[in-house]
């Protein structure tokens, strides 16, 4: 359960509300379709590696999440 809402919660972006329901509905149905697609084809356990792709492809692409800001400081 824990590794699924820091999924949630990188997704979105740390510090945006509205990004992290957002991000709650997008792993919800990335879990979903891949219990209905995947699944079959490897036996089952899809579920619960969803979520650790989502944080690794998020980390790799959009560190700061979807709807997170950019947070510059120049010293």
């Amino acid at each position: 359960m824990l590794i699924k809402a820091l999924a949630i919660a990188i997704l979105g972006g740390l510090d945006s509300i509205p990004g992290v329901l957002v991000a709650g509905l997008i792993v919800g149905v990335a879990e979903s379709l891949a219990t209905g697609i995947i699944d079959p084809i490897v036996g089952g356990g899809t579920r619960d590696i969803v979520a650790s792709v989502i944080i690794l492809l998020t980390l790799l692409l959009k560190p700061h999440g979807l709807f997170g800001r950019e947070h510059i400081e120049r010293v």
